[in-house]
């Protein structure tokens, strides 16, 4: 579902997972400084408040009114509430209700996702392929009628085109998105909606749902610090996608801070042979259109070295020299 090795003896792993896809730049320093200061206040004793302060940063950051965010205990709580018969394109994340499918395009190094039926909900860029959907394709679908709930969850640190912008002049277009891969704080549960229908699908919703270790850091956190930050990090998902040597294995383009690589090896074998020296990388065999050889590597400073040791383990188990 998420990826990640589980904790032993209640301590996480000490194996470099690279299942997970978080932000490569890590947990900036605004944020561990606001985590330690809520920790000194010992804010855990207390409810957070109505998380009025909550959604005005967040509506600042994106530049919207507090009335068209909805908060939520990660972007996974919001999915659990959508009701409706979705279509979803696949491949893509597990998570989302689906009440029918369709198969997106695979062409040589990359997927693409039309939009069909009356109501989608996908991701952009896509998990976990890392395609990015075309403008005039969801422009396009909105202004023929369609309902579309689009997870950016990634979005934020991605070179991609946000579709933020075209929340007022489609009333049905549902953003979802995370500041848990932003900030690379999995462990501090925050997601959100932004759209007009956001605060029906919190109504739905429990009614403490925001921790309050996030809800401190979050809500006297500067938005333009919060802007700042994710500018800088789009940019380093960019360097780091321009720095990857497509010449070691078959790696699909992506516009994420994650690769989807197929090789010749099966990927539970492949894996295994990882953990050995260090590594864990997703096995992709769950996803709907995608095959026992691919796995997803998440982008970080040593993505070239685990590519050339995938290389390497595929070519042994076939029996080549590298």
């Amino acid at each position: 579902m998420h990826g990640g090795l589980p904790w032993r003896d209640g301590r996480p792993p000490k194996v470099k997972d690279l299942s997970v896809n978080l932000n490569p730049l890590g947990v900036p320093r605004f944020v561990e400084e606001l985590l330690e200061e809520a920790l000194r206040l010992k804010v855990y004793t207390y409810y957070p408040d109505d998380y009025r302060p909550l959604r005005s940063v967040i509506a600042e950051v994106y530049d919207l009114s507090p009335e068209m965010v909805g908060l939520f205990n990660g972007a996974s709580e919001a999915i659990s509430l959508l009701q409706g018969d979705y279509w979803v394109p696949e491949p893509n994340y597990s998570e989302y209700p689906r009440g029918s499918i369709y198969l997106a395009q695979e062409e040589r190094d990359r997927f693409r996702y039309p939009l069909y039926g009356r109501a989608v909900v996908t991701s952009h860029p896509n998990n976990p392929t890392g395609a990015p959907l075309d403008e005039e394709t969801v422009v396009g679908f909105l202004q023929d009628g369609g309902r579309l709930v689009l997870d950016q969850s990634f979005a934020d640190i991605s070179p991609v085109t946000s579709f933020v912008r075209y929340l007022t002049e489609f009333p049905r277009l549902l953003i979802l998105t995370s500041f848990t891969k932003s900030f690379s704080i999995p462990g501090l549960r925050i997601g959100f909606t932004l759209g007009s229908d956001s605060l029906k699908l919190e109504r739905r919703a429990p009614p403490w749902r925001v921790n309050g270790l996030a809800y401190y850091v979050f809500s006297n956190a500067d938005p333009k610090e919060i802007r700042s930050f994710l500018n800088s990090s789009r940019e380093k998902v960019r360097d780091l996608l321009d720095q990857v040597n497509l010449s070691e294995v078959k790696v699909y383009r992506s516009s994420a801070p994650f690769l989807l690589v197929e090789t010749p090896m099966n990927s539970t074998s492949l894996n295994s042979r990882l953990k050995g020296l260090g590594y864990h990388v997703r096995e992709c065999w769950d996803f709907v259109g995608l095959r026992s050889t691919h796995v997803r590597v998440a982008l970080d400073q040593e993505v070239n070295k685990v590519l050339r040791l995938i290389r390497t383990l595929s070519s042994e188990a076939q029996g080549l020299t590298v």
